[in-house]
């Protein structure tokens, strides 16, 4: 049985349900669950109220907040959800919104090609690349493409079949 396993902690994202139970305490799991419903109450909220990139990122830049450096937190110390463990050589304390915004769109808007998909699924699709990983995010809109009959594969991979496959999907199936 695969589950929801976030991307972005090692080990997350690749192991099947069993494993991540093992690996992390309860309360690590029952977090991690609580932000997916959260992100998918935020998703249902804002949908098909943001356009660019320009407007997407305020929204997600504050939802994500500002400084925190919590010993608990995997991801070390953090600002506007960017952290240290993925960016060491980054000063997280002194980050500006500017330098933040330039990470997310090349490490996530860019990288991730959201432009490539159907615009009405550019923020849902953006905002679950940051917070899931891509080839997360990727599988969920293609179960949903696939729940509205389209026949694609379900790989987590965003090609021209997916990419085809989402036009027409509805931010409400997502």
């Amino acid at each position: 049985i695969v589950g929801f396993i976030p991307d972005g902690v090692e080990g997350r994202g690749t192991m099947n349900t069993i494993e991540y139970a093992k690996k992390f305490d309860k309360k690590t799991i029952i977090i991690d669950w609580f932000f997916y419903f959260v992100y998918i109450y935020i998703w249902i909220s804002y949908r098909g109220s943001m356009k660019n990139f320009d407007e997407i990122i305020e929204q997600v830049l504050e939802h994500e907040g500002g400084y925190v450096n919590d010993p608990k937190d995997l991801g070390g110390e953090t600002k506007y959800g960017i952290t240290k463990r993925f960016y060491p050589d980054v000063d997280i304390k002194n980050l500006t919104v500017e330098q933040a915004k330039e990470i997310y769109r090349k490490d996530y808007w860019d990288k991730n090609r959201v432009e490539s998909l159907p615009q009405n699924l550019w923020h849902i699709f953006f905002d679950m690349c940051v917070n899931m990983g891509r080839r997360t995010a990727v599988k969920v809109l293609q179960r949903a493409a696939v729940n509205r009959g389209r026949d694609i594969e379900v790989d987590g991979g965003l090609g021209p079949a997916t990419i085809g496959a989402l036009k027409g999907v509805e931010l409400d199936r997502v």
